[in-house]
């Protein structure tokens, strides 16, 4: 049941309720659920997870008959009503007969024996309104059961062959390693505990109840033993945003002279980017720029071929920009992992050494942070500190660059291990994301990739034990290894599988699940699957399980709620929380006003 004063875009000319004119943004409050009373909090607050049980909310309300007009399902149909086959047609040409027939196919193949996928590429991920198409495929992909089942899901064809590993580990300005969010200077992040209970206070009945886990280890692998406890684990040192740093606006600031400087590595935003002409200007403003790349790029040289060279528009006598061009190791001349769209990180070999002095991008960077380390180590600056107290030691082993010409490449084992995380100070690697610890005894860079280096010798990114569906011994699937996120809407609420056929992930009642009872008694059930994939589930947890009302975690949730990085453990077909942009996609229709105030929103 959604808030009583929310409004949709039908009532509000083309808006959802919560927009600021002056603003140009939404307030979500009116998006949120209707909820119970909130448990009556303890009082408990020695441990930074002992503060997110102070604020578990009330259970959202529900109308099982779908009746009430907040029910979700009735918002859903009074917006989605206008979208008709002929609508369809006039708004984006596809005649309605094909579109009949695409609905019509896809609904056929949608249904206990059978699932559809959606495969799209970056034609959706670059649109104006990208997150809505794609958003809006997912909610189709819930609404046909399409969701957590073998040969179902969404799957984005990236550009690159680990663009996924590269927001995981993590190139985005707004995110941590692991899709932690990034302190920042507009929130109240003032302290590592304003940080966590704002971060993860509202999806604390999600798995993301492990925040703290993942947060002070996170810190531990930055600054080592320097992150204590005293000094809430380095937290203060460490960067904060302060707007929207995402590439536009960067390039924005750029040309505004606020930028001085351009590292740029594995782009070229010469030709690149949504504005290559406005991009090219704006690093004629910079005072320095260094690129990486195997050969010579528009980006590098924009100084002398760009068509605003050529024209005029730009003169060579007025660009400042000094450029550094440092070639770049290709793929076979370094070793390391591709984490793919399926989130499977896989390891490849070094072949040979790059020619003359390309080196790696792990070198560059790698020996960019040693230089500039040993310039602050005398400093006594309390500013410098993180930069003195960076735990930075990849330097290779012998062993490992005996064979090459190249004797300093940084270690991709031990970058690697500390991506997995190690128990602190044995550095003793750890096998699973559950034995994280809040405590400073864990240290992990991105806990999502938890057990790919599980010990000293095993990396099983390596692996490469292949079979003819699932193959769990190819690779490692973060995480945990699964390769189906969210495998237990594979199985019906009742556990039993949707079909024989496509049988996944479901409940045995008869399987030893591994627990004994206060007696020393073998307790039995357990999730289980035929093709050796993880459950993406509590094993243990029957589906007949109640949720415990004021409970964290995954406590919070039944045994029927299959979705638990969800606050309430179920797929969003409209999201309360989270999107800037609306709760539910939305296109225009053929009132100018709507039309209007849709295509502003998606105008950052």
């Amino acid at each position: 049941m959604i808030n009583a004063g929310f409004k949709d875009t039908e009532d509000l000319d083309g808006l959802f309720s919560g927009y600021n004119a002056e603003t140009k943004a939404y307030s979500t409050a009116t998006w949120g659920y209707q909820r119970g009373d909130a448990p009556k909090p303890d009082g408990k607050t020695d441990t930074f997870t002992d503060a997110l049980r102070q604020v578990v909310p009330g259970r959202p309300k529900e109308d099982k008959s779908l009746k009430d007009p907040q029910t979700v399902f009735q918002i859903l149909k009074r917006h989605y009503s206008r979208y008709t086959p002929e609508m369809v047609e006039r708004v984006c040409g596809c005649p309605k007969e094909t579109f009949l027939k695409v609905a019509q196919t896809l609904a056929d193949n949608s249904n206990e024996e059978r699932t559809s996928a959606f495969v799209y590429a970056v034609g959706w991920t670059q649109h104006t309104v990208g997150v809505q198409i794609i958003r809006a495929a997912a909610m189709l992909q819930l609404l046909l059961g399409n969701v957590g089942r073998p040969g179902g899901g969404i799957l984005a064809l990236r550009g690159h062959a680990t663009i996924q590993g590269s927001t995981d580990i993590a190139t985005l300005y707004h995110s941590l390693p692991g899709y932690l969010n990034m302190p920042d200077g507009r929130k109240k992040h003032d302290t590592l505990k304003d940080f966590i209970l704002t971060e993860a206070g509202g999806v604390n009945t999600s798995y993301w109840s492990n925040y703290p886990k993942f947060a002070v280890s996170y810190f531990k692998a930055q600054f080592g033993d320097a992150a204590t406890k005293d000094n809430d684990y380095g937290y203060a040192y460490h960067p904060k945003i302060t707007g929207d740093h995402s590439h536009m606006p960067m390039f924005v600031e750029m040309n505004k002279g606020t930028i001085k400087g351009f590292l740029v590595m594995g782009q070229n935003p010469g030709v690149g980017g949504q504005n290559a002409r406005f991009q090219r200007k704006a690093l004629a403003r910079l005072d320095w720029m260094v690129v990486r790349d195997s050969f010579m790029t528009e980006t590098a040289e924009f100084w002398k071929s760009s068509p605003e060279v050529k024209n005029g528009e730009l003169k060579q006598a007025d660009i400042k920009t000094e450029i550094f061009f440092l070639p770049s190791a290709a793929l076979a001349e370094m070793e390391g992992s591709f984490t793919n769209t399926q989130r499977l990180i896989q390891w490849h070999e070094k072949a040979a050494d790059p020619p003359d002095d390309a080196r790696s991008d792990s070198w560059f960077t790698y020996n960019l942070g040693k230089r500039l380390r040993a310039l602050y180590k005398d400093s006594a600056n309390d500013r410098d500190w993180a930069i003195k107290n960076l735990l930075f030691n990849y330097d290779p082993s012998p062993d490992e660059v005996k064979n090459w010409r190249i004797k300093d490449e940084p270690s991709a084992v031990k970058l690697l291990k500390e991506i997995n995380g190690y128990e602190w100070p044995t550095k003793k690697q750890l096998t699973t994301f559950a034995n994280l610890k809040e405590d400073g005894t864990t240290a992990c860079a991105a806990w999502i990739y938890t057990g790919v280096f599980p010990d000293d010798t095993k990396n099983v990114a390596a692996a490469r034990k292949g079979d003819d569906w699932v193959s769990p011994g190819w690779g490692f699937a973060w995480p945990a290894n699964r390769h189906l996120m969210y495998n237990r809407a594979s199985a019906r609420p009742d556990g039993r599988p949707w079909s024989e056929r496509k049988k996944y992930v479901y409940w045995d009642p008869d399987a030893d699940s591994g627990a004994k009872d206060a007696s020393g008694n073998t307790i039995l059930g357990k999730w289980v699957s035929p093709a050796g994939e993880v459950p993406d589930f509590v094993v243990t947890k029957a589906p007949f399980t109640h949720g415990k009302d004021g409970a964290l975690g995954l406590d919070w949730q039944a045994g029927t709620d299959p979705f638990i990085m969800r606050a309430d453990g179920k797929g969003w077909l409209f999201a309360p929380a989270g999107l800037v942009d609306g709760p539910i996609p939305t296109s225009p229709t053929s009132r100018p006003s709507i039309i209007s105030s849709i295509s502003n929103r998606a105008i950052r």
